[in-house]
């Protein structure tokens, strides 16, 4: 699985989530702490930082799903790239005179993905996928780190209206809620960029495999890797710097919203 791109996620799950403040929470904090220096470090230099034994690392590396603490190195310093991962080149040679105009433009993107979105909704599809949810016993949520926020979103609002959501957050959990879905379930896919379709075949192939109904969230509308599934709903118009991600999120109430309206009451 795609271990590489989740790292800093896992390690923020551990601290997060930890009632029990173990030793595995404390090297997760002493890694977050020091998170830009850990690629400069020894397995031995952790273990001082940390004040545990190298085998304690060796053991919280592979609970991490790497082989090797190099390996986690490697993805640690690939995380390291947000200009390249979230922003656009205008963003990321920015200086702090040109905060100002950047935010504009930003705001303007926002508003002009928002209003996209509101243009092509189809209430058709609209009521078809409430419908379909309404009626099914397995729903499941999938996405990439700030989609599966998101997902936590949905499941407690849709709890709320009782329709448990299923939600997996590391791509092994997805990868196991796959394989534990009944045939012809519900998935619903937030992937602004269509990337969980490239990063997670996998995953996808085993939810086709299954006759699952598939609805995907994203830009991507025209993406063949997409062939199979039931329902593309349109949720940005770009995503230049993350503006994709706000607009995804309006997508989702619009979605939550109509099956109040519509399908909560009965």
């Amino acid at each position: 699985m795609h271990t590489q791109g989740q790292v800093l996620a896992r390690l923020l799950r551990i601290v997060n989530g930890q009632l029990k403040k173990d030793a595995n929470y404390d090297i997760a904090l002493n890694i977050l702490t020091h998170y830009s220096e850990i690629t400069s470090y020894t397995i031995n230099d952790l273990a001082d930082k940390c004040f545990v034994s190298t085998a304690s690392i060796s053991r919280f590396i592979r609970l991490l799903g790497f082989n090797s603490f190099v390996d986690f190195k490697v993805a640690c310093q690939n995380t390291l790239k947000i200009s390249q991962t979230d922003y656009s080149l205008e963003t990321s040679k920015a200086q702090k005179e040109d905060v100002e105009p950047i935010f504009a433009n930003y705001t303007k993107h926002v508003t002009d993905n928002i209003e996209y979105v509101f243009k092509n909704l189809d209430y058709s599809q609209l009521n078809r996928i409430c419908e379909t949810m309404k009626s099914c016993d397995e729903i499941l949520f999938l996405g990439l780190e700030f989609s599966t926020i998101l997902g936590q979103h949905f499941q407690n609002r849709m709890a709320l209206m009782n329709k448990y959501i299923k939600l997996g957050i590391s791509c092994e959990e997805q990868l196991e809620l796959a394989k534990s879905m009944k045939p012809n379930g519900v998935v619903v896919i937030a992937t602004v960029e269509g990337g969980y379709f490239y990063r997670n075949n996998d995953i996808v192939d085993e939810l086709i495999n299954k006759n699952a109904y598939i609805i995907v969230l994203t830009m991507n509308n025209n993406m063949k890797i997409m062939k199979d599934v039931k329902e593309i709903v349109l949720c940005s118009k770009g995503n230049s710097d993350t503006e994709g991600r706000i607009s995804l999120l309006y997508c989702i109430e619009i979605i939550i919203m109509y099956y109040f309206i519509n399908y909560s009451h009965f």
